[in-house]
């Protein structure tokens, strides 16, 4: 059985955990460590078990507590050379640290497969990553991409779980309190995913196979959950789509767990 929850997804921190015949994998560490590892306990799972930790870039909501955490618990770090090389130039993370430049054809870690494929960020080398476990459920996970990319649509497809950006509803972005460079560069080819585009990706994400779809990295002054949720709902209905019955949705907290999904 494969289980999946998001730690904290938001503009402020973010983090999840997929696991699998008692293996587990971090990805991104953007809360405390504190923060970490009382979710993974609560959850009946020793934060010293973990196969590895992957990140996806380099930005500080992804990074917040990794170095506090690898200090404390010897795990394997993967993400691209570029991000590596960042986050060990400017000491997020500790001398001792083992980093490890993820195979970009993919690689076993616990036991399951991880593929990763490149997102369109503002970053070294953003990355998203599809997990597959031992019994073939497809776990993937997508955010902070100013668009789906080609690589990015091969790698979600066929997915089971999907952890994707739905970042910004555009009126509250254009009518909001950010100045002009900044609502520039969220809704540019290297920012965010907005409510729309997510949703628009959404029909053709569940025709693949998608049953679980969990909404993530929401800004917390430019959209809230109903928001998007509403958006990406309409937008499935309007291809025949009903919820609970063709899939199942919903916004990732910000700043505590979410529920379990189970595989």
């Amino acid at each position: 059985m494969a289980k999946f929850f998001t730690i904290a997804s938001g503009s402020s921190g973010n983090s999840s955990f997929v696991g699998a015949s008692g293996e587990g994998i971090l990805i991104d560490c953007g809360i405390s460590c504190r923060g970490i590892t009382t979710a993974l306990k609560n959850r009946g799972i020793d934060p010293d078990s973990l196969a590895g930790i992957l990140i996806t870039h380099e930005h500080i909501d992804h990074v917040r507590g990794l170095a506090v955490f690898l200090s404390h618990h010897k795990v394997p770090l993967y993400a691209s050379a570029s991000v590596l090389k960042y986050l060990s130039s400017n000491g997020l993370v500790p001398f001792n640290a083992v980093l490890k430049e993820i195979d970009e054809h993919g690689e076993v870690i616990g036991g399951m497969l991880v593929k990763p494929f490149r997102t369109s960020h503002d970053s070294v080398g953003s990355l998203g990553y599809s997990i597959t476990t031992p019994d073939e459920h497809r776990i993937s996970i997508c955010t902070d991409t100013g668009y789906i990319t080609d690589s990015a649509r091969e790698h979600l497809l066929n997915s089971e779980a999907v952890l994707i950006e739905a970042n910004y509803d555009n009126g509250m972005l254009d009518f909001g309190p950010y100045p002009y460079h900044l609502k520039r560069r969220i809704k540019g080819p290297q920012g965010h995913l907005s409510n729309a585009e997510c949703a628009a990706f959404l029909p053709e994400l569940v025709k693949s196979g998608a049953i679980h779809i969990v909404l993530g990295h929401l800004s917390k002054e430019n959209n809230t959950p109903e928001v998007a949720l509403q958006t990406c709902i309409s937008e499935l209905s309007l291809a025949g789509m009903k919820q609970n019955r063709d899939y199942i949705i919903f916004a990732a907290p910000r700043s505590e767990p979410s529920e379990n999904i189970l595989l």
